[in-house]
């Protein structure tokens, strides 16, 4: 197996080593009684996955979120169809859904038309 990976590899060694450490560990949970194996279990896994740093990438190569995530007109669109059911259910209600549908659609289609422009 390790022929494959190429023999002249650093991270193989490490591979072997650690896959021979899991099985160590994987041993000596299997010799503790069985009621006790689930719990040296997700303790051999709650130690290693505290002890393990792993770093992620920096903050610069995070692509940075889009300031425009926010979406007023798909809003809009639920507060439009809400307004619709409530208009006869409870008439203020309704209509304010409308004016709020509106408000939204229009702030929505006027972001679009600045921000391409």
């Amino acid at each position: 197996m390790s022929d494959e990976r190429g023999a002249g590899d650093p991270g193989v060694a490490l591979e072997t080593r650690v896959e021979a450490l899991a099985r160590e560990i994987a041993t000596a949970v299997n010799e503790g009684q069985i009621e006790q194996r689930e719990f040296l279990r997700e303790l051999a896994v709650n130690l290693l996955r505290d002890e393990v740093q792993v770093s992620g990438p920096s903050a610069a190569a995070v692509p940075a979120e889009p300031l425009g995530s926010f979406n007023p007109f798909g809003i809009g669109i639920p507060l439009l169809l809400m307004g619709a059911v409530l208009v006869f259910l409870f008439p203020p209600v309704g209509l304010l859904m409308f004016a709020a549908a509106a408000v939204m659609i229009a702030w929505g289609v006027g972001t679009t038309l600045f921000a391409h422009s």
